[in-house]
């Protein structure tokens, strides 16, 4: 059985909510609006700062179509440096996409 830190599972539950907001292609503030929080807190969740309840951890895995057991089950140090390649690679898409709105 794996031990887990406080600090680890929030940085990895962030890295998961952050990579399938991107996947979909949607802001903090759009993911933030839609589940009546603030898009700091969103962002806090993303960057591990800070510990969301499981109602709320619940309620952006099913806005987002994530499997809960995904999220709380184990990946290793490559599967969380792939997720923040694609992360920068959806961030620079998204931004882009933005600009060319403007």
């Amino acid at each position: 059985m794996y031990k887990w830190n406080s600090e680890e599972i929030k940085n990895q539950i962030g890295i998961f909510f952050k990579l399938y907001r991107l996947r979909k292609g949607l802001s903090q503030f759009q993911v933030a609006t839609e589940i009546e929080l603030s898009k700091d807190y969103i962002g806090r969740i993303e960057r591990g700062k800070t510990n969301p309840t499981i109602e709320i951890i619940i309620t952006i895995c099913n806005f987002l179509e994530i499997d809960l057991l995904r999220v709380f089950s184990k990946i290793n140090h490559s599967q969380i440096d792939e997720m923040i390649s694609e992360i920068k690679l959806l961030e620079e898409k998204f931004k882009n996409q933005n600009k060319r709105k403007s």
